[in-house]
């Protein structure tokens, strides 16, 4: 069995509250068939069916962040592919309590999924921009000097 990476994301109350009402406990209810469903039908109440533990570990972040000493942002451990469910349901576009809450997970997914990478994309990205300012402007003064309107 392959080993997967465990990352940790941090999460807000809003943030766990809004992935425990989308999501739903896969189950195998049937083992001779071995067909895995949801306990809610996916796309009227819930959006995807998770298995169990990651059900779980929601909930702890949930009691994390709700308890009356509580934290703003608990830890959950999660891999790859807890990370591309999360994705699969953070609508960017939706707000809670003021908290774009879909745009935020969807950050912190690519995140935890890019992170090395995406440090050498965005260093990449603006050497790449500065070399095109540049060329830029000296075609311009070269425009310039040969009489041409830039």
């Amino acid at each position: 069995m392959e080993e997967h990476e465990i990352k940790i994301i941090m999460l807000t109350k809003v943030e766990a509250f809004y992935l425990d009402d989308v999501f739903t406990l896969l189950t195998v209810p049937d083992r001779e068939f071995g067909m895995p469903i949801g306990l809610r039908p996916t796309g009227q109440s819930a959006l995807l069916a998770v298995p169990p533990d990651l059900i779980d570990r929601i909930g702890m972040v949930i009691l994390l962040t709700t308890a009356e000493d509580g934290i703003d942002e608990a830890p959950l451990e999660v891999d790859d592919n807890d990370l591309y469910m999360i994705r699969e349901v953070a609508n960017t576009g939706l707000i809670i309590s003021g908290q774009r809450v879909g745009l935020s997970l969807k950050k912190k997914v690519y995140s935890a999924l890019l992170g090395g990478s995406f440090e050498d994309s965005l260093r990449f990205a603006k050497l790449m921009q500065d070399m095109e300012v540049d060329s830029r402007a000296s075609r311009n003064k070269a425009q310039n000097n040969l009489g041409y309107k830039t």
